[in-house]
C-alpha cells in the first residue's frame, strides 16, 4: 500500500494532540461523573479507561512508525527515502512525547 511520505510527516503528532483532547476530555469527564470512585480489579474504572486509551494511541504512533520504516525496504527514489527516514524518526519522537505526556495517568492522582 503507496502512502505519501508527507502524510506519514504529520500523522504521528496529528494522533499525539488528538489525543490530548480525547484524554484531558475524558479525565475531566470521568472525575466530574465519578468513574474514579468505581473499582474494576485494582483500579478505577477512569485510570483503565485512560490506560486503554493510552495503549491504543502508542498502538497507532508504533504502527505508523512501522509502516514509515518499512517503507525504506521499497525501491523509490532518494527524496522520497529521506522523507520516509524522517517520518520514522518523527513517529518515533511522538511516541516518546506521548509517553512523556500521558504517562502520568497510570500513577498521578486523576482528579
Amino acid at each position: 500500500m503507496k502512502v505519501s511520505p508527507f502524510v506519514l510527516l504529520l500523522t504521528g503528532f496529528v494522533i499525539w494532540s488528538g489525543a490530548f483532547l480525547l484524554l484531558y476530555g475524558a479525565q475531566a469527564t470521568g472525575c466530574h461523573l465519578g468513574w474514579h470512585q468505581i473499582d474494576v480489579g485494582p483500579t478505577s474504572a477512569l485510570r483503565l479507561l485512560l490506560a486503554v486509551m493510552l495503549v491504543i494511541v502508542l498502538a497507532l504512533i508504533g504502527g505508523l512508525h512501522w509502516f514509515a520504516t518499512r517503507a525504506l525496504t521499497e525501491p523509490q527514489t532518494d527524496e522520497v527515502r529521506l522523507l520516509h527516514k524522517i517520518a520514522g524518526m518523527l513517529q518515533a519522537a511522538a511516541l516518546v512525547a506521548t509517553l512523556i505526556t500521558y504517562g502520568g495517568v497510570m500513577w498521578l492522582t486523576l482528579c
